[in-house]
């Protein structure tokens, strides 16, 4: 099964855990679609607790659990405040040149976390040439406002799957967010669950080409 009948996404996020949070359902489900994710900094600069190395690791630790994911890490060290955004779409553009990507996903813009908006903006520029597919992905930080319009619906084994690649991130297990419950409500839609979905991925559709 293809994602939005993608070849090849590119999965963008602010900090390590973002695109795992967000999407690793459908990394387990999509088996036939390739993502290379991209984290561009290695977690927030208030973060005190833990390493570029730790964060990297667990970061690794999780895409070698999906055969169809490959991951990178963006612009070593630097925190996504501290780069403009004309760097990391050249950054972007330079390193990742030897891909095709036909679906670009971002966190949304209507998030509370700065850094999140700051990886949205990406989205437009690197489409701005070619007909690609343009997604938000929702994070744990996404406002309720923001509205998805298209749902990934998760077989138990497939949520299985994301529960366990989460618990790799070891280093945030005591965040709020990654307390079961939460991870549970996250992936609960109302509207879903009346059609039999009990358990989904929420993404927005900003801008689709047929492939």
């Amino acid at each position: 099964m293809k994602f939005l009948n993608s070849i090849t996404t590119l999965c963008i996020g602010a900090h390590p855990d973002d695109v795992e949070y967000g999407m690793a359902g459908t990394f387990s489900k999509c088996t036939d679609t390739d993502f290379v994710v991209l984290v561009m900094s290695d977690g927030g600069d208030w973060d005190k607790t833990t390493s570029y190395n730790n964060r990297e690791k667990e970061n690794e630790n999780v895409w070698d659990m999906f055969p169809n994911v490959t991951g990178l890490l963006g612009n070593n060290q630097d925190f996504v405040k501290d780069q403009p955004e004309d760097d990391m779409i050249n950054f972007i553009e330079t390193n990742l040149s030897d891909y095709y990507f036909d679906t670009i996903v971002t966190t949304p813009q209507e998030d509370s976390h700065f850094e999140h908006r700051m990886i949205n903006h990406l989205g437009p520029a690197l489409c701005r040439r070619d007909s690609k597919t343009l997604i938000e992905y929702r994070t744990p930080s996404t406002l309720n406002h923001w509205i998805p319009n298209h749902f990934e619906p998760l077989e138990p084994y497939n949520y299985e799957v994301k529960k366990a690649a989460l618990r790799k991130f070891t280093s945030q297990q005591k965040a709020p967010y990654f307390n079961e419950k939460c991870i549970d409500s996250f992936h609960h839609n109302f509207l879903c669950s009346k059609k039999g979905f009990n358990m989904v991925e929420s993404y927005r559709i900003v801008e689709s080409y047929s492939i």
